[in-house]
């Protein structure tokens, strides 16, 4: 099985996880001075996302990722997801026959996420995946192709840190460098780091 280790690496994303910032023309401002509600706050609610695509040589790959999640407190926040990811490459090629075989993978992955902030703009983050994929590779059978079907699961656990940058109004770039410690053989993410990139808006 071919590695699909740079198919999540670049992940542009909409993520509402700073709800309750306000901003001035000068810059961040602080949070909201109002009565704090006790218990559920819907103005605490994060709901965001992500969109990734590829192409070229070949090869393809798309996915999405929405999240839901709640501000537990201005530091901490935390919430689950789900996501899709699609891909294709070259796999063998039929001369004979003048026929391009492909390997093809589906992953889905319900995750939970969590960030906490450490200092200023810069937080831990953590993303626990399992990950279940449908695998198909047109295996050599004595020169004729055998299509094999295969469903693996592969749990990932995602520890890293991450910073947001404020770039105007209520709108913040998001940055995370993480890495699976698990490392488990089948891992989209084996043996590399994880850089994720993204956009952080208010609801």
């Amino acid at each position: 099985m071919k590695k699909t280790i740079l198919v999540f690496l670049f992940c542009l994303g909409i993520s509402n996880i700073f709800a309750q910032d306000i901003y001035s023309s000068s810059g961040h401002s602080g949070y909201h001075k109002k009565t704090q509600k006790k218990g559920y706050d819907p103005d605490k609610l994060i709901l965001g996302g992500g969109l990734n695509a590829g192409f070229g040589g070949g090869s393809a790959n798309f996915g999405i990722s929405p999240i839901v999640g709640y501000r537990f407190t201005d530091k901490f926040s935390a919430g689950i997801g789900l996501g899709y990811q699609y891909y294709k490459a070259p796999y063998s090629y039929d001369m004979a026959n003048n026929v391009q075989y492909y390997e093809y993978e589906h992953i889905i992955y319900p995750s939970v996420w969590s960030r906490y902030f450490i200092y200023k703009n810069i937080y831990a983050c953590g993303v626990f995946e399992y990950d279940f994929t449908h695998l198909q590779e047109p295996l050599d059978n004595y020169g004729q192709p055998n299509i094999v079907l295969t469903n693996i699961t592969t749990p990932c656990l995602l520890i890293g840190l991450g910073i947001k940058q404020h770039l105007g109004g209520r709108l913040s770039g998001v940055m995370e460098l993480m890495y699976d410690v698990l490392q488990q053989a089948y891992s989209p993410y084996y043996g590399q780091p994880v850089i994720r990139f993204g956009l952080a808006t208010g609801l």
